[in-house]
Parts: C-alpha cells; structure tokens; sequence
C-alpha cells in the first residue's frame, strides 16, 4: 500500500545515566546504550529494547494557545456560505500571517476548491470542529499542507565517527548544508541479520521514501544543536549505531530544512467529496506540526499524511470513514512514515477506516498513545479484522503503541521487517463491530445493524520479520471476540480460544481469537510454510526467519481470554508503571463523561466494565466521549474537543463570529 506516494543529552556521563536509569519502564526494558543495554541487533533472545518517549510530540507542548489573531475574523458569509470558492482569501490571510499568530475562521460553511498551505509560526483555526465547515472539493493534492519538500539523497554525507548508539556528536565528510536548527535524516545499509524489504509477498523497493531503492530503510531523524567544522552536535542521542554492524556502513546523514515549523490546524471540520484529494492533511518535512480538536468527516484519500516529520503532534480529534476502503495507494489512515521521529499521535477517535493508523517507512521513536479504534473494513472482505495499528512498510523502530483501544496491532509481513517496538497497556479486542454499510462512498451509517468480524481474529499479530518486539501489560480480547469465536460460523479444531500460536502449529483462519500470533507470513497463512521456504539473513539460507519472532518477542503481564490469567515472565518486575512516557495523569483524562481510572488498562487494573476481560480493562477519554456524544441523521458523531474533554486547555474564544443555524 502506498506504493505511489513517493531529547536533548549532552556527551557527559552524568546526564547519560540520568536518561539510562530515570525512565519508567527501568527494571521492564533495557536502555539501548550504557550499563546494562540491551542488544539492539540481536535476534536469538528478547532484547527489551526502549528508549525515552517522554519528549514525543511538540516539545512544551502546543504552544497556540496563547498566540494572537492575525487580521480579522474570516466570515462565511463574505464567501456566500459556502456558494464561492474561499481558498483564495484564506490563503491570502495565511500568507500574512504574523510570527506566532493564528488565522480565525468563523462559524460556517467556506468552499475549499484547491488546496491550503499553512506557514511556520502560524494556525489554521476555526470556531468549532461543529461549527466551521471546509467544505473541500478540490481534485489533487491535499486539502492542508504543512511544508512541501523533504530531503534529497542526494545531499547525503557518509558519517566517518561518532554513529554510535547514544550518541550526541558525529563527524561527517561534509557540513555542506549543515547549519544549527536543520536536520539529519541518519540511515544505514540495511542490516540482513534482522532487517529485510523482501518477504514471500515481494520487495519493497519505495520502503525508504524510494531514495535508495529500499536499501536504507532503518534510521531517525535529529535536530542540529551546533557546527564545528565538521563535527556536528544533534539531539536527540542516537537510538542505536548506525554503519558499524558488518555490511552496514557507509552510515548516511542526509540534511534538511524543515518545510515548515510549529504550523497547525485546529477546530474546524474538513467535509470530503470524493473528488480526488490525496489526504486530508498532508505533513511534509514539519517540524513541531500539529492538528488538534479537528473533525474529518470523510477522506478521499488519507486522513493524514506525516513525512519527514520531527516531534510533530495530533491530537484530540475524530476521524471518520472514507470514500475507498480496499488496499492501494491509500488507506483511509493516519500515516506516520518516511523515518518520522518524536512524533505523538494522542486522544484520538479513528472510526470506519480501511486500516486504523500506520507507522511505516523506518519510522522511529513516535508514540502513539490513548486512540480509540471502531469499526474499520475492507469493502472487499466484509468479514475480515483491517488493524486498528499496522506496521505495513520497512523498518520501523522503537515506536510505543500505549493505552490504545482497538480490534488488534499487526506487525504485517507484506513489505518487510520492523524491531524494538513496545506494546504496553492496551486492549486489543479481538473482533471489529462492523456497522452498515460496508461499502466506499459517503453513506448513512446503520449503527443499529452490525455484524462482527470473525475473520483474522488475531488481537496481536508479530509476523515473522519483526524482532525483539515487547508485549507488555496488554488485555488481549473482549466479550465481542468471544461472541464471534463462539458463533454458529465457527468450524474447525476443538476450542476456538489460543493465547499464542507459533508456527508450524495450525493457525486457523475463521471463527478462532488467537490473543497473540507470532512467526506466520500473512493473515491467511496457516502454518508458516511459506516462512519455513524462504530464504534470509546474511548468507541467504532457507528457512532462515523461522522462529525468530518467536524467540524474540517478550511477553509480560499480558491478560487474555484464551486462558483468562495474566501471564508474567518471572526474571522481570510485575509491578508495572502506570505509563511508559508519562510521569502522570495527562490534562486530558478528565472528560465530559467523568474520569477513567488511571491507568486504565492493565493486569494491575479492576472494576471495568467488560467481565470477559477480568475488569482489566476501562473505557479511556476517546472511548468515553466516543460512547456518549449523539449522532447526526448520516451516523457521525457530533464531536467537539472542548465538548469531550473537559480538562484540555481551548484556545482563546473567537471574537466577531456570525451565528449559524443549524
């Protein structure tokens, strides 16, 4: 899919160790660097590999809130309501937009019939995600730009020293477009010990933003601090090394501008046609991005798109079905990919994609945390699980996937590996409740006409080219999975309950919840024979993946509801931290609707309301609001951040506003 769409640490060992021994997940995972480091590269036991997600996001958080309007309130009227094209006037205020100001948008419909580009320092607001309507009708690109143009291969500059894991300092051939504030895109030749584009499914040669064919797909992207000579301080520390494993070198550092800056849309609703948008949103080398409290009602294309992205933020907004939902050159999703650094994807509810969100192209580092996922499908396979989280595109690493609510997270084998990636108290159900219609195009939603999914009921899917992954503190499963398990469709074998199947044990397709899958190809995949045929690793043997998955996955606290008991590995603490990012309750965990426990779902946590899940698990803030806000006559939810979370800071009320009926 996609084929087309071409913390700050200084060198001295005192604050090395502060990050090393300061982070919450100390005694559960292993620090990438320093005294007791994991192995990173290893592939014959579970690494246990983190790194500290505490900055993910738009460092001090988003800063919008206290900037000031530019120019006067953009009426919708002056534009007919929404009769005449409006993208030129907005653009205009755009264009003018002062330093840290934002451009207000009225109550109302405004005609969108291009595309806008929202600059560095500058927001794109409106009244309401219910009450300012762009109502967009353009036929290519994407209705919102941040920044336009990533980096070019070819200003790459072998790195000579200082690749290594945790470090803070390299030296490079050349400085050549290197100057303090750019940034580097890192990247190595891909390693065939644990990294691999090429599966039984075919070879992803786009997996690296197709800027080296697919043979540099593992790296991160850092913020230039300083130039001396060619010695070039970064932040943040280098995740692991790069080009020092044999086969790996030359490590690259590839320097860019960002695009944009500190550029976001917040409050308003984007209403979709079908009329030939690529996405919705469209992130392109932004750094400190970000899109809050937005209503999408419909894509043409993607949701959101974010390449090249550094420490960009979306949050606090609903997402809401397609006009396609088959596999191609887009999936109705928030994306994260093309190496996508510190980026946090938080509070969010994604409803009827085609897949959830995906962290593809060797994305690195981003969370993606407290997202509630509903009723995803495939038009063409009206019964199969489409991933609330996928990762779907070479290499991914040391994303965390935290306190999430969906159908499941598959790490899929179709375009390659992935490693270090963590799991921690989230609920993977299992089955998807799928409402009708279950068709593309703009429909009315029948949500009093369901049916559950009772194909690929995997909860956690680790495919066989995605090492040293952590499971941790999960809640596999739901009373829905039990049902569709259950059902009068249910047809082989004699329980339809597994907690973790292993090739060349059968895996069956239909009608059984398997709480986690580890080692198969693709969804249908049986046994892994196709695994067990294909050939790998550094001197090209048959069967060489066979097992690694497997025996490098650990799994930790996990509650699931084919052994209904939580399974501990007994050389690990069992008290779990309430977050692996957050030190504490986040601002927006108090909603309309009360207040979640916190955390709210984990081994350690009871009183929930699904017994099929022990009580393990409780409806998080998306999910609250989610379950109680009314729908309009076409099944959408009439949705506004301020309306759900009671406790999230709301920009400055906008002044000279028209009221609208509605």
């Amino acid at each position: 899919m996609k084929r087309s769409q071409a913390l700050l640490f200084t060198v001295m060992l005192l604050c090395s160790a502060g990050y090393l021994h300061g982070q919450a997940w100390s005694g559960i995972l292993k620090p990438t660097y320093g005294t007791g480091a994991c192995s990173f590269r290893q592939v014959t036991s579970p690494g246990e590999c983190a790194i500290d997600w505490s900055t993910a996001g738009v460092s001090g958080g988003i800063p919008s809130g206290t900037w000031t309007q530019s120019g006067s309130t953009i009426l919708a009227s002056t534009y007919g309501n929404g009769s005449t094209d409006a993208t030129s006037g907005i653009q205009t205020a755009l264009n003018a937009c002062g330093t840290n100001h934002y451009v207000l948008l009225g109550a109302g419909t405004f005609l969108i019939n291009g595309n806008l580009s929202i600059p560095s320092n500058c927001v794109l607001r409106g009244a309401g995600s219910n009450q300012t309507i762009l109502n967009t009708m353009g036929t290519s690109g994407a209705v919102f730009n941040m920044g336009t143009t990533g980096p070019v291969a070819s200003g790459s500059t072998n790195i000579t020293s200082g690749a290594t894991a945790g470090s803070t300092s390299i030296v490079v051939a050349s400085a050549t477009g290197i100057s303090t504030g750019t940034y580097l895109m890192i990247t190595e030749l891909n390693d065939p010990v644990y990294v691999t584009i090429t599966t039984p499914n075919g070879t992803c040669t786009w997996c690296d933003a197709s800027m080296w064919s697919g043979t540099r797909v593992r790296g991160q992207i850092v913020e230039v601090e300083g130039v001396n000579g060619t010695t070039i301080t970064i932040s943040p520390a280098l995740y692991t090394d790069y080009g020092v494993a044999a086969g790996t070198s030359p490590a690259l550092a590839t320097p860019f501008a960002a695009s944009a800056k500190y550029a976001g849309v917040e409050s308003l609703e984007a209403y979709a046609n079908g009329t030939g948008y690529a996405q919705t949103y469209s992130l392109v080398a932004c750094a400190y991005c970000w899109i809050k409290g937005v209503f999408d009602n419909y894509t043409d294309g993607d949701h959101v798109d974010d390449y090249f992205g550094f420490h960009d933020e979306i949050r606090d907004s609903y997402f809401s079905n397609a006009y396609s939902h088959t596999a191609g050159g887009s999936d109705a999703d928030v994306s994260i990919l093309a190496k996508t650094s510190g980026t946090l994807l938080e509070n969010n509810i994604l409803e009827r994609l085609h897949a959830g969100t995906l962290v593809d192209w060797g994305s690195a580092g981003n969370v993606i945390a407290y997202n509630y996922f509903r009723g995803n499908f495939d038009s063409g396979g009206d019964l199969v699980i489409l991933a609330a989280i996928g990762e779907h595109g070479a290499h991914s690493q040391f994303n965390l996937f935290e306190g999430n609510v969906g159908n499941n997270i598959t790490h899929d084998s179709f375009w390659g590996s992935s490693s270090n990636e963590t799991m921690f108290r989230n609920q993977f159900r299992g089955t998807e409740t799928l409402a009708s219609p279950l068709s593309g195009g703009r429909n009315v939603v029948n949500w009093a006409s369901t049916q559950l999914a009772n194909e690929q009921m995997f909860a956690l899917t680790n495919s066989f080219c995605h090492v040293n992954l952590n499971s941790v503190g999960n809640v596999l499963g739901s009373a829905d999975a039990v049902t569709a398990a259950t059902s009068g469709l249910y047809n082989s074998g004699t329980s339809p309950f597994t907690s973790t199947v292993i090739p060349p044990a059968t895996r069956n397709y239909n009608n059984v919840f398997y709480a986690t899958s580890v080692g198969y190809n693709t969804g249908s995949d049986s046994s892994g024979s196709a695994v067990a045929s294909f050939a790998g690793g550094p001197s090209g043997a048959v069967g060489y993946w066979v097992g690694l998955a497997a025996s490098t996955i650990l799994q930790h606290g996990n509650f699931d509801i084919a052994s209904n008991s939580i399974s501990w590995t007994s050389s690990i603490t069992h008290t779990l931290p309430a977050s692996f990012f957050l030190s504490s309750q986040p601002s927006f965990w108090t909603t309309a609707y009360g207040t979640p426990p916190w955390p709210a779902i984990g081994p350690d946590v009871s009183g929930g309301p699904d017994s099929a899940v022990g009580g393990h698990a409780n409806y998080i803030p998306a999910q609250l609001c989610y379950n109680n806000l009314s729908r309009d006559t076409t099944g959408l939810l009439i949705f506004n951040a301020n309306t759900c979370y009671a406790a999230v800071s709301a920009p400055s009320p906008p002044s000279n506003v028209e009221a609208v009926a509605h």
